[in-house]
C-alpha cells in the first residue's frame, strides 16, 4: 500500500511540474537559496533580480522547468511549496503571575502565520518571616510572610531553636573506639548527644627481635596506647656494612681483607660492590663465620685480629651462664664471650612467655599478681620464694632457664591431665620439626637449634612449651626436663605456626639429644605431645656446607681456555702498548661432587651463586632438587659429562658462577670480538682495530659472566664473545 501511494505521489507531481501554472492568487512558492540571475527561455535573454531564502513570489506561467513570476523566471529547483518560516520577536498576549500561566505569540515575516505557546506561572516571591507570637522551644509561636509580587500573606507555627550549653564530653574516644559529648538546653533540659571520632594511633618504634653482632634485627611501629603494630622493619646492629655502601668504614674493610690476601689492592676504593661482597664471603667461610658477604660487626671485629680458637673460661649450666675467651695471635688481645643457655627473661619484660610464668606460679601455689604478661615486683617476689623453696638460689630481675625448668616439672607434678601423644588420627596433631643452626662458629662449643611447631589436627589448642632431655631415654613425663616457655594459640588445620630456638652445649650429657613440644587444650585442659626429634649428640650433628669446588684458578696466570667474566666496558682500553682489559672479574661455573651432595641432609648448607641456603629437603635421582626444586622456589643440580661432576641449573638454563678474583689482561693483536646480545640485530663483529670502539657504541652495557666469555691462548686474549641473555 506504502508503495502505491508513492508512486501515486510521483506521478501527481510530474503531472503539476509539466503544466502551466494555476492561477497566480492560488499559488505562492518560496525561494528554497539565494539567487541572482536566471534566463527566460523564451527570449534567450538574462534576467536579473536578488532574491533570498524563504521569499514569497506568485506563479503566473511555467515553461520547460522555469516559473514566471513579476521578477522573471526562475527554475524550479530554487523553489520551495513549504514556507521556512523567519519569526519575529515574541510578544506577551497574556502575563503570567504567581498562580497562574501566561500566553505569548510570535508571528513568520514571510507568511505571516501566528505561533503561540503557553508561559509558566511565577511562583510566589517571599519576602523574610516576621514573628507575630514569640515561641519558645517547648510553646510554638507564630510567623507569617508575604509575596513581593502579588501580596498574598502566609502564617505558619513554629518551635525556638534549643538554647544549648557547651558540650560536655561523657566518653573520652581513643584509637580503638568512638568517644561520646553531650549538650543540654537551658530552657527545656533536652539532651542532645554526638559521637566523637576515633584519636589517631600514637606511634612509637619498638624492637621486636634484637639485633646481635652477626644478625638483624625486627621493630615495627607500635601504638603507646593500644599496642597496634605497623610498618614492621629489619634494622642493623650499629657499624653493619653491606653492599653499596660507601666511605671511610668500607674502605677500611677492604684494607684488611687486602691484607689477607682475600681482595686485591685496587679494590679498596671505598665502595662496597660486588668483589667487595664476594671477597668478604669466602673470608667469613674461612674463619667459621656465616659466609653471607654482610659486614657484620662481628665480621668486622674479627677482620681486625687474627684470633685463636675459643677456649672454654667457665662451664655453663642450665642455672649460670659460662665465658669462653680466643686471643689474637698478632697483639694478644683477648675477646670474652657469655655463654647463655637458653633464653633470660628480665625484670620489664613483656609478653606470653611472662604470662605463661605467671599462670603455672599461680597453679603452683605462688601469687605473681595479675596474668598481664609484664614482668613485675610480685612476679620477682614470687619466683625469690619459689627458688628458696626448691632449692635454688634465685636472680633478683632475672629469670634464668633453670628457674623455669624448675617451674615446669613443679607445675607438671601438680597437674592432674597426663601428656597424651598426639598423632595422625587425634584432634590434635603436633608436628615438631627442629634444625641445628650454622651460625656458630666451627669450634663453638654450642649449637643453637632453630624448631618450628604446626598443628595438623582438627581442634584449636595452646602452645605451652618444647621440652628437652638428654639420654637415650626420651620419656617427657619424667624428672630432667628443661623448657622454652611460650603460650601462643594453635589453630587447627596448620592456620598457624610456632617457632623458636633453643641453645644447647655441644658437651651436655650423652647419648641422643631429644626434643618434644607440649600444648594445652583450654576447653578439657587435655596435653598432647609432638612427635620426639632426636640428635645422637651436638657434635656428631654440626651442619655440614658444601661449596664449589676450588678449581685452583690462578687469575694472573690463566691457562688456555675460555672464562666466563665480568666488566666494565670503558676498562677496556687502546694505548700506545696495546688493547688492555683492565679490572676484569674472572669466574668459574659452579660445580659440586656428587659424593659430597649425597652426605647432605636437612639442615645442612650449600652455597650457590655467592649465597648460603639452608637445606630443608634434597632428593636426588636424573637431578638433585633441593627445597623442592627450582619450580618450587628451591634449587636443581643436573649432572656434567665431567665424571662424578654436577652443576646448578636456574631459569633458562642460567649457570650459577664463582668470582676467582681481578686481573688485568693482555689482548692480542689477532683477538676478534663478537656481540649477539641484541637479537633484534645482526650480530656485531669487530677486529683488534675497532672492538673498543664496538664496545662503547654497543647497545646493552652489561658485560658479565652470564653472557661474556674470553678465550685465552699464551696468556693473551684472543677472542671476546658476549652472547644473548633472556
Amino acid at each position: 500500500m506504502k508503495r502505491i501511494a508513492m508512486a501515486v505521489f510521483a506521478l501527481a507531481l510530474i503531472v503539476a511540474l509539466a503544466v502551466p501554472a494555476v492561477a497566480a492568487s492560488t499559488w505562492t512558492m518560496y525561494v528554497k537559496k539565494d539567487c541572482n540571475a536566471y534566463q527566460d527561455p523564451n527570449k534567450h535573454s538574462r534576467v536579473t533580480m536578488q532574491l533570498h531564502v524563504g521569499h514569497p513570489l506568485t506563479i503566473t506561467d511555467y515553461v520547460d522547468g522555469f516559473y514566471e513570476c513579476r521578477y522573471g523566471w526562475v527554475q524550479a529547483k530554487y523553489l520551495s511549496d513549504t514556507c521556512p518560516h523567519k519569526w519575529g520577536s515574541w510578544h506577551t498576549v497574556k502575563k503570567a503571575t504567581c498562580t497562574h500561566s501566561g500566553t505569548r505569540e510570535r508571528t513568520c515575516k514571510y507568511c505571516g502565520e501566528t505561533q503561540r505557546e503557553t508561559v509558566k506561572k511565577t511562583g510566589h516571591s517571599w519576602g523574610s518571616w516576621k514573628v507575630t507570637k514569640a515561641a519558645t522551644c517547648t510553646v510554638k509561636g507564630t510567623r507569617q510572610r508575604t509575596c513581593k509580587n502579588c501580596g498574598e500573606v502566609e502564617s505558619e507555627r513554629f518551635y525556638a531553636d534549643h538554647q544549648y550549653g557547651n558540650w560536655t564530653v561523657t566518653k573520652e574516644p581513643t584509637c580503638t573506639a568512638k568517644g561520646e559529648k553531650e549538650r543540654v538546653c537551658k530552657v527545656c533540659n533536652k539532651v542532645d548527644t554526638r559521637a566523637m571520632d576515633m584519636l589517631p594511633h600514637d606511634y612509637e618504634w619498638q624492637v621486636t627481635v634484637e639485633a646481635t653482632d652477626h644478625s638483624a634485627g625486627q621493630r615495627a611501629q607500635v601504638c603507646k596506647n593500644c599496642g597496634y603494630t605497623t610498618k614492621a622493619q629489619s634494622y642493623d646492629p650499629e657499624g653493619t656494612l653491606r653492599r653499596g655502601d660507601r666511605g671511610d668504614a668500607v674502605r677500611h674493610m677492604q684494607q684488611l681483607l687486602v691484607e689477607q690476601n682475600y681482595l686485591n689492592a685496587g679494590g679498596a676504593d671505598g665502595i662496597f660492590g660486588g668483589g667487595s661482597e664476594k671477597a668478604l664471603m669466602k673470608y667469613q667461610q674461612d674463619r667459621g663465620l656465616n659466609p653471607d658477604g654482610i659486614g657484620w660487626p662481628q665480621t668486622l671485629e674479627d677482620l681486625e685480629h687474627d684470633f685463636g680458637p675459643w677456649e672454654t673460661v667457665k662451664e655453663m649450666t642450665r642455672a649460670e651462664a659460662g665465658e669462653r675467651m680466643r686471643v689474637c695471635r698478632g697483639c694478644g688481645f683477648e675477646q670474652h664471650e657469655t655463654v647463655e643457655p637458653g633464653e633470660v627473661i628480665d625484670y620489664g619484660d613483656r609478653g606470653e612467655a611472662v604470662r605463661a610464668i605467671q599462670q603455672m606460679l599461680k597453679q603452683v601455689g605462688y601469687d605473681a599478681g595479675g596474668f598481664d604478661g609484664i614482668y613485675g615486683k610480685k612476679l620477682d617476689t614470687a619466683f625469690t620464694g619459689f627458688d628458696e623453696a626448691h632449692g635454688l638460689t634465685f636472680q633478683k630481675g632475672s629469670v634464668r632457664p633453670a628457674d623455669v625448668d624448675a617451674l615446669v616439672n613443679a607445675w607438671l607434678e601438680t597437674s592432674d591431665a597426663a601428656m597424651t601423644q598426639s598423632g595422625l588420627d587425634t584432634p590434635v596433631n603436633l608436628v615438631l620439626t627442629v634444625t641445628p643452626s650454622t651460625d656458630e662458629a666451627a669450634d663453638s662449643d654450642v649449637t643453637t637449634y632453630s624448631w618450628s611447631l604446626y598443628n595438623m589436627g582438627s581442634e584449636d589448642c595452646m602452645f605451652n612449651a618444647l621440652l628437652l632431655t638428654f639420654g637415650d631415654n626420651a620419656d617427657f613425663s619424667k624428672d630432667n626436663l628443661t623448657m622454652v616457655i611460650d603460650g601462643e594459640k594453635l589453630k587447627a588445620d596448620s592456620a598457624n605456626s610456632v617457632s623458636g630456638s633453643f641453645r644447647a652445649a655441644n658437651a651436655w650429657g650423652e647419648g641422643n639429644l631429644n626434643f618434644a613440644a607440649m600444648a594445652v587444650v583450654d576447653e578439657t585442659g587435655e596435653k598432647w605431645l609432638s612427635n620426639v626429634v632426636s640428635f645422637d649428640s651436638a657434635a656428631a650433628n654440626e651442619p655440614k656446607t658444601v661449596a664449589p669446588l676450588d678449581r685452583g684458578m690462578d687469575v694472573n696466570h690463566l691457562e688456555d681456555g675460555i672464562y666466563p667474566v665480568a666488566f666494565n666496558r670503558g676498562d677496556v682500553m687502546k694505548g700506545a702498548s696495546g688493547t688492555y682489559m683492565n679490572a676484569v672479574h674472572v669466574f668459574s661455573e659452579d660445580m659440586y661432587d656428587i659424593n659430597e651432595l649425597e652426605s647432605l641432609k636437612a639442615g645442612d648448607s650449600i652455597v650457590v651463586n655467592g649465597e648460603t641456603v639452608v637445606i630443608e629437603t634434597i632428593e636426588i635421582g636424573d637431578k638433585v632438587q633441593i627445597n623442592g626444586g627450582l619450580l618450587k622456589g628451591g634449587i636443581d643440580l643436573d649432572p656434567v659429562e665431567e665424571g662424578d661432576l654436577w652443576r646448578f641449573c636456574g631459569d633458562d638454563d642460567i649457570s650459577a658462577f664463582t668470582d676467582r678474583g681481578v686481573t688485568t689482561l693482555e689482548v692480542d693483536p689477532s683477538a676478534t670480538y663478537t656481540d649477539s646480545s641484541d637479537i633484534e640485530a645482526d650480530p656485531v663483529k669487530a677486529d683488534y682495530e675497532g672492538m673498543v670502539d664496538a664496545m662503547m657504541a654497543a647497545r646493552y652495557d652489561t658485560f658479565d659472566q652470564y653472557n661474556t666469555t674470553v678465550r685465552i691462548e699464551g696468556g693473551k686474549v684472543v677472542a671476546i664473545e658476549r652472547g644473548y641473555m633472556p
